[in-house]
């Protein structure tokens, strides 16, 4: 009869790693029954010269987002709205979210607002700031172009 070797810190990183795996995966369908919505997904690199943030809203405008920065906090916020739909139409199957949206994305303190810009295409909004040396208090709304 073979004898196998119990590792538990191995179990449980394996577990870990399948239930990270099952969140991941979880249908984005199920968020609004928990009261989440749309919320736009993000990446943020950062190198020693800038920040870019990218950001996915599809469907949306830039006219029917928000995008400001105060204290070291950059603020994106908007709605994204269902399709109005006629009156005899029935939903088979729906897997997109919807709703309102705010997300805070603090940044450090060397950031220089007046470098901030932004751009929007094919659903992907593009911000990109320069950082600096001395940086003092700073407010700033930001125009998507």
């Amino acid at each position: 009869m073979p004898h196998y070797r119990f590792d538990p810190m191995k179990e449980l990183e394996f577990l870990s790693q399948r239930m990270r795996k099952f969140a991941d995966e979880f249908p984005e369908t199920f968020s609004i029954e928990f009261g989440k919505g749309f919320e736009p997904k993000m990446d943020v690199y950062h190198d020693n010269k800038e920040i870019r943030i990218i950001a996915e809203l599809p469907g949306l405008t830039k006219d029917q987002i928000s995008l400001t920065y105060t204290d070291g906090v950059l603020t994106l916020e908007g709605e994204k709205k269902p399709p109005e739909q006629a009156e005899n139409v029935s939903i088979l199957r729906t897997e997109r979210s919807f709703g309102e949206f705010k997300r805070e994305i603090p940044l450090p303190k060397d950031i220089d607002a007046d470098s901030m810009s932004a751009s929007m295409s094919e659903g992907l909004l593009t911000i990109v700031m320069q950082i600096k040396q001395d940086a003092s208090k700073q407010e700033r709304t930001i125009t998507i172009s």
